[in-house]
């Protein structure tokens, strides 16, 4: 049985594998083809689903965060961001969160909204950045996306705690608010 994986855009992702110039196996998802000889996932690789719904095998890694921290982050979402509709990133020391970004105001045409509030059409952008920086006392520094144009600096740095629901709670509620660009300066 082929390997298969269905995103949440409701796409269907097959995954293949191929030979590279020096004779290793790469292995890569291929949308709507299951003309493909890959029946399992190799030892040591997962499958990775990026927020905006592409698909990819990457080899295991030892996640840094716990799962109990990535609850406190998903519970900040629901308990403090007038954003509802955010996606949790967990990267090595890192979790990014993500917001769908709604292109059109929303006193616009209730057809156009709807129509691009489809899972197919969504986009979703890194807002915030919460990584671990002492892996012993669990010290954690939150970061915002930067707005600036300057592309050697893309994150602003706002604070760092041994508290994770503090920072949790002090800045999931500037998300899609003017004062999430205020940040900076507090």
């Amino acid at each position: 049985m082929t390997v298969q994986y269905t995103n949440f855009r409701g796409d269907e992702y097959f995954l293949h594998m191929k030979k590279t110039s020096e004779g290793n196996l790469s292995y890569y998802f291929k949308k709507d083809d299951p003309n493909t000889s890959v029946d399992s996932i190799p030892e040591g690789y997962e499958i990775y689903e990026h927020p905006n719904g592409r698909v990819f095998l990457t080899k295991k890694k030892e996640q840094t965060i716990t799962d109990q921290e990535v609850k406190i982050i998903e519970a900040s979402i629901d308990n403090y961001s007038p954003i509802k509709d955010c996606k949790l990133d967990p990267k090595g020391d890192s979790v990014f969160v993500y917001t769908y970004e709604n292109p059109v105001p929303f006193n616009e045409n209730p057809l156009i909204v709807e129509a691009l509030s489809d899972p197919k059409y969504k986009t979703y952008v890194e807002q915030l950045c919460f990584t671990i920086i002492d892996k012993e006392t669990r010290e954690f520094m939150v970061e915002r996306k930067s707005y600036t144009g300057d592309k050697g600096q893309h994150w602003l740095y706002l604070e760092a705690s041994t508290d994770l629901e503090y920072l949790t709670e002090k800045y999931m509620q500037h998300l899609g608010q003017d004062s999430y660009f205020d940040l900076d300066s507090f």
